[in-house]
């Protein structure tokens, strides 16, 4: 690849695009506070405005003056002195001490000591073996901050920056998540990923109201505090459910756009409460929510804790009305060992019931190219396709549908993704052009340009189901060969239903001969069938497309 260069101001202007973006899409719903900041930004020299971008786009909002140093600046004290005179940014003062966790992690741990020595030189022995987490709260305790503050506006001056709030509900606007940062942009003009050309007067904003942004925003804020609990401040389990408990927050109170996190965030949290042996802290997590795998989760839990009629009348809930197939084989499997009507799982039952072939323990590192060359010596032909074949075969004869600027599930130029693809709105709203387009499975001719003209001009663009590579067009070519349209098309319909789920579970290979064809799952012999998997082994049986599980036992 050639190295792209991009202009020196690159940021300014991919900034300036969000605020026009912002603007335009979002007129109704910006707060007085945000379009405030963005008139004043607007009449901001531009390196000044360049200096204000530099700053928001870096880690946190504390930052040292002499470590400023920008060569497309032209004055950076000049500009940092207008800054200032705007209340762009704010010098360190003692207004900020509640906030010196912060504003002092910007300093190195030698650094810190140096100010615990300083200003605490009793404490300098002590000091030296802490790591720079505890010298802070050392700091914090032990310090006179003040004190610090005064040698610091002569020494090392701190600014930080302002409108933080208006900064990042800007930016969250414009790309729909917490996450979102303008390094995406960059990202995409070095040519690192290719995205699908859009037509930005097409582009429709994701929240439609300031309640779905605010509750949106607020859900990502919260589920992000839960891992920073969990994972980092490694919280004791029951006192994050405590915390949990304070925020007060149904899933009925939340607007449908916030709703996922919500669930997510009770999944998560009812896992670590399992885990950490809080039973019935757990329970009354996920029954906040319906999302598997909630309702599994509480039929073991009911079971656990003796109330087995409650166990089995949610179990009876899922049988009528799975979510997916975890679900389904979980409620039909868990009623009957209940009951005591079998001892296996259907997933035990349907291995323990397939095909066998004894293979030397050298594959057992790639245990599928093992089966692959097996058949290969019977005079087949194959792959290893697994998830790939079928994820890339709807990908390739639905991409124009998928990425359809009419469904107004595409937000800005940055999507690699339609905001509705893992949800049932993505069926729905487009399910009219889909049978449309799988009429075409039955004129072979018609059928092959699509996929071919896909192929060749989306080549290395972005789409979650494809995975760019040379055998992709050919592999999905043989299968479109070996099976009949009827098949393929209940196959995409499937798919199509739920996204998130059916497009996993998949078998292994795909092997032809002249004659023949059949996708096999692969399993070693402490594998085992996952509910998915199972899933399309029933579905591909319906519809009278050659599938089994092959079972490997090594060779004595």
């Amino acid at each position: 690849m050639i190295p792209i260069e991009l202009p020196e101001k690159y940021y300014l202007e991919y900034f300036e695009h969000l605020l026009d973006y912002v603007q335009d899409k979002y007129a109704p719903i910006v707060s007085q506070q945000e379009k405030q900041f963005i008139k004043k930004f607007s009449l901001l020299p531009e390196d000044a405005r360049c200096l204000f971008v530099r700053l928001t786009n870096r880690r946190g909002c504390y930052f040292r003056i002499g470590k400023l140093a920008y060569g497309e600046i032209q004055d950076v004290r000049q500009t940092l002195a207008l800054l200032l005179k705007k209340k762009f940014f704010t010098s360190l003062s003692s207004k900020l001490i509640p906030h010196a966790a912060q504003w002092l992690n910007i300093f190195t741990k030698a650094e810190l000591l140096g100010f615990i020595k300083l200003h605490q030189p009793d404490l300098k022995p002590q000091a030296s073996r802490l790591k720079k987490e505890e010298a802070v709260q050392l700091m914090l305790t032990q310090v006179n901050l003040i004190a610090l503050l005064d040698h610091l506006q002569q020494t090392d001056p701190v600014i930080k920056v302002n409108y933080e709030a208006e900064v990042e509900m800007l930016k969250f606007l414009y790309f729909g998540n917490i996450h979102g940062d303008m390094t995406q942009f960059v990202i995409r003009d070095i040519g690192y990923i290719k995205t699908e050309s859009l037509d930005p007067k097409k582009l429709q904003a994701l929240f439609r109201t300031r309640k779905e942004a605010e509750d949106k925003f607020l859900m990502s804020k919260i589920y992000q505090e839960f891992k920073d609990r969990r994972d980092q401040l490694q919280q004791p389990a029951d006192e994050i459910y405590d915390w949990f408990q304070a925020q007060k927050i149904t899933h009925a109170s939340l607007c449908a756009l916030a709703q996922p996190q919500f669930e997510k965030l009770c999944l998560r949290l009812g896992k670590l409460l399992e885990q950490s042996n809080f039973p019935k802290f757990a329970l009354d997590v996920y029954q906040q929510t319906e999302a598997a795998p909630s309702r599994e989760r509480q039929v073991r839990i009911l079971h656990k804790l003796g109330l087995t009629q409650e166990a089995l009348e949610l179990c009876q809930q899922i049988q009528n009305a799975p979510l997916n197939a975890e679900e389904q084989y979980f409620a039909h499997d868990f009623c009957d060992i209940i009951r005591k009507k079998r001892k296996l799982k259907s997933t035990t039952h349907y291995l323990k019931n397939s095909t066998s072939i004894a293979l030397p323990e050298e594959v057992r590192a790639s245990v599928e190219l093992g089966v692959l060359d097996y058949f290969r010596q019977q005079g087949h032909e194959g792959v290893f396709s697994e998830n790939y074949l079928w994820r890339g075969f709807f990908g390739l004869i639905f991409w124009d549908i998928i990425f359809d600027q009419d469904s107004e599930a595409m937000h800005n130029p940055l999507q690699t993704a339609p905001s509705d693809f893992h949800t049932p709105q993505f069926l729905k709203k487009r399910r009219q052009l889909i049978e449309q387009r799988l009429l075409v499975l039955s004129y072979p001719e018609r059928f092959y340009n699509i996929i071919r003209h896909h192929f060749e001009t989306k080549m290395g663009m972005s789409n979650p189901l494809v995975g760019w590579h040379e055998t992709l067009l050919p592999l999905v070519e043989e299968c479109y060969r070996r099976l009949k349209p009827p098949q393929i098309k209940s196959i995409l319909l499937e798919m199509a239903k739920n996204l998130k789920e059916n497009t996993r579970g998949f078998p292994d290979l795909f092997i032809w001969n002249e004659d023949s064809y059949s996708f096999i799952e692969v399993k070693s012999p402490n594998d085992h069938l996952s509910a998915q998997q199972l899933y399309w082994l029933h579905f591909f049986e319906k519809q009278k497309i050659a599938a089994k599980v092959v079972r490997v036992q090594w060779q004595s």
